[in-house]
C-alpha cells in the first residue's frame, strides 16, 4: 500500500488544482458579462474560449467536457443568448484542444498562437452558424477582430495563468 501521507497531499494537490481551475473560469464568465462602456464593449475579448483552450491542453486531468459545457450553460444564462451556443461551442473547443493537446503542448509559442487561432474562428464560426439557423444571422465584424487581439494576447494570457497555477498549488 501507498503512503497514506502521499495520498493526502495529492488529493489536497488535485482539490487545490481544481479551486483554482474553477476560480479562473468563473472569473472569465465574470469577465464576459461585466457591464463595460460601449467602446470597450466591442473589444470584449473570448476569455472563457481562452480559459478553456488553455485547460483543456496543459491542465487535462480536472476539466472536462461535461465541466465545460455547464458553464457554457452560465454563461448563456447570464448573457441572455441563445441557450446552449457558448455550451456547444466551448464543448468542441474542449474536445478539440483536448484531442491534440499532446501535439500542441510541444509546439513554440507562434504554432500554439496558430492553433488558438484556428479554435477561436472556429468558434466564431459554430457561432454564425448558429446565428443563422436561428433566423438571425448577423456578422460582426468585432467578433473576428477579438479573435485576433486574443491570438496577439495568448502569450501574456498563458504566461499570466501558468504563474498563477505554479504560485497558487505551491
Amino acid at each position: 500500500m501507498g503512503n497514506p501521507t502521499n495520498r493526502g497531499s495529492l488529493m489536497n494537490h488535485q482539490l487545490r488544482s481544481l479551486f483554482f481551475i474553477w476560480s479562473m473560469i468563473l472569473l472569465s464568465i465574470i469577465l464576459m458579462v461585466i457591464p463595460v462602456p460601449d467602446v470597450i464593449e466591442q473589444y470584449r475579448l473570448p476569455w472563457l474560449k481562452m480559459t478553456v483552450i488553455f485547460f483543456s491542453i496543459f491542465n487535462i486531468s480536472l476539466i472536462g467536457i461535461i465541466s465545460v459545457w455547464f458553464s457554457g450553460l452560465i454563461l448563456d444564462i447570464m448573457t441572455g443568448g441563445l441557450m446552449g451556443e457558448n455550451a456547444l461551442i466551448l464543448a468542441v473547443l474542449s474536445y478539440l484542444s483536448y484531442r491534440f493537446r499532446f501535439q500542441v503542448r510541444v509546439y513554440p509559442m507562434w504554432q500554439i498562437m496558430i492553433v488558438v487561432l484556428i479554435l477561436l474562428s472556429l468558434g466564431e464560426l459554430i457561432a454564425l452558424w448558429i446565428h443563422g439557423v436561428s433566423g438571425n444571422m448577423f456578422f460582426n465584424i468585432y467578433d473576428w477582430i477579438n479573435v485576433g487581439i486574443a491570438v496577439v494576447v495568448w502569450p501574456i494570457f498563458m504566461r499570466g495563468l501558468e504563474k498563477m497555477q505554479s504560485s497558487f498549488l505551491e
